[in-house]
């Protein structure tokens, strides 16, 4: 199990009557998201979250996890953020196969 299981596993165990989602984002530097459901993916380049209001990836260099709440489902993400992008949950299956292979070409 890694590192990214064993935080998803905490996350959903603990996550699950979570009712806000908001971010503030401080000078492009850091960023701070709570309705943090899982964490789809993480690296220095791209963050991949899924949130109560859907799947949201943030871009950017030198991007790191400073701080993750798992009892409130917060996140507290450092580096320079170029771009921050929503995809809405689907009740179709397919949508959700297009978004998730377009994540792992």
């Amino acid at each position: 199990m890694n590192q990214n299981d064993i935080l998803n596993k905490n996350l959903l165990n603990t996550n699950n009557n979570l009712k806000s989602h908001h971010m503030m984002i401080r000078d492009r530097k850091s960023l701070e998201i709570t309705g943090v459901k899982k964490i789809e993916s993480l690296n220095s380049e791209e963050f991949v979250l899924e949130t109560i209001l859907g799947y949201m990836t943030i871009s950017g260099q030198d991007l790191e996890m400073i701080n993750l709440s798992i009892d409130k489902g917060e996140i507290l993400i450092s580096g320079y953020v170029t771009k921050i992008e929503y995809f809405d949950h689907s009740e179709n299956s397919q949508a959700s196969k297009g978004f998730l292979s377009k994540l792992f070409k």
